[in-house]
């Protein structure tokens, strides 16, 4: 056998012949041994890893201790949600109150007090707005809308207009003078200066606007725009339009709005703080699921008030299906859009039916009134004798 040394300097490289395979081979300067074929082929290979070999291991639980952060963010929001929804279910149960005229539950949690408050000030905000447009009180368009407002009024006993208001004679002008405060008459004052807090005072403009197709009524303050003038043709049709505007105002449905939209605003936070929705998907949740319906109950039910009001005061209630349909034919002309759950305001065809329901019991209300009698009674007269004149 030769040497180590001689082994590694006189042969660098030996290879086994046929009859010796599993003999030692040297390649380079290293000893290697060749297996026969048939042992790599037994022999099972195992793939090369580089990370530890894994052990099954004993886990416990976390303890309170060592818990994640994000679980005491999530235990956070759960107590911050639930402690929400309590104070906020018990405060909507506690200011849960019925529409005197329908029976109908809401949420109302403004007081007389502050209803004053906002009456005043939405009476500035309009004079301010449509200044230079108000039509003055002896003008015959205003004179005309006062005659329909002053009927429905009196007829439900709701007050009066202000600028109507009956002037006192020089006697009981001298004797309320010591006990008037000068700075105050004339002006919303106390806890009954609106109708909304029990008040008998209203106030009526008369806007010169003819693009503006639209009457409104909140806090007291009627607005008729002269641009609804033509939708009504006539008296009766004005009574239909003035009768609903002002059973807003006699369901108190501005304040009812207003109340509601604490609500809207508990249940945006709640969605954003829970489920981290976006504060513009909370408010498009809101908007289509209680905000838009909410309004259009107040519509349907302001149908059914303002045609009381009106057949109380000898008003014809079918005036409110016919300006409806022209409504209806205005809005398509002008391209409204008819998806209702996107609308403030039922749609044309679901309320006229609503009112034509609405009609009998108008009639019957009409019918107990003995100034109505009178009325039907002179009319019934009058289209007996027409004939004979013609």
């Amino acid at each position: 056998m030769l040497p180590a040394r001689m082994w590694t300097t006189a042969a660098p490289i030996l290879r086994a012949s046929h009859g010796t395979r599993g003999l030692p081979v040297l390649v380079g300067n290293y000893l290697r041994v060749r297996l026969p074929t048939s042992s790599l082929r037994s022999i099972p290979l195992r793939q090369l890893s580089t990370s530890s070999p894994r052990h099954a291991q004993y886990t416990r639980f976390p303890s309170e201790k060592h818990r994640h952060p994000s679980g005491e963010v999530i235990d956070n929001r759960m107590k911050f949600a639930i402690a929400l929804v309590a104070v906020g279910g018990a405060y909507y149960v506690v200011h849960l109150e019925k529409v005197p005229e329908t029976g109908r539950w809401r949420f109302m949690d403004i007081s007389p007090k502050y209803e004053t408050k906002l009456a005043q000030a939405a009476y500035d905000e309009l004079l301010a707005e449509f200044r230079g447009k108000i039509l003055p009180s002896n003008h015959p368009v205003t004179q005309h809308v006062q005659r329909v407002v002053n009927r429905i009024l009196e007829s439900s006993d709701l007050g009066h207009l202000r600028s109507s208001e009956p002037r006192r004679s020089l006697v009981e002008a001298l004797d309320d003078f010591w006990s008037e405060d000068s700075f105050t008459t004339g002006r919303p004052s106390g806890e009954s200066s609106t109708p909304e807090s029990g008040g008998k005072e209203w106030n009526l403009l008369v806007v010169n606007d003819p693009s503006v197709v639209n009457a409104m009524a909140t806090f007291g303050n009627i607005v008729v725009f002269t641009g609804i003038l033509p939708i009504c043709k006539d008296e009766q049709g004005l009574a239909a339009v003035l009768g609903h505007e002002m059973a807003h105002v006699v369901a108190r449905h501005a304040s009812e709005r207003y109340s509601s939209s604490k609500v809207f605003l508990a249940l945006a936070v709640l969605l954003q703080t829970v489920f981290g929705f976006d504060f513009g998907i909370t408010h498009l949740i809101s908007t289509l699921l209680l905000e838009l319906p909410n309004s259009r109950t107040q519509e349907y039910e302001a149908d059914t008030i303002g045609m009381q009001l009106s057949a109380r005061a000898c008003f014809d209630p079918q005036a409110a299906v016919e300006i409806h349909t022209r409504l209806a034919q205005y809005e398509k002309a002008h391209g409204a859009t008819s998806l209702e759950f996107l609308r403030t305001h039922p749609g044309a065809e679901r309320r006229i039916k609503h009112l034509e329901e609405l009609i009998p019991e108008a009639y019957s209300v009409q019918a107990s009134s003995p100034q109505c009698a009178g009325l039907q009674n002179s009319m019934s007269r009058f289209r007996e004798l027409a004939p004979r004149w013609s």
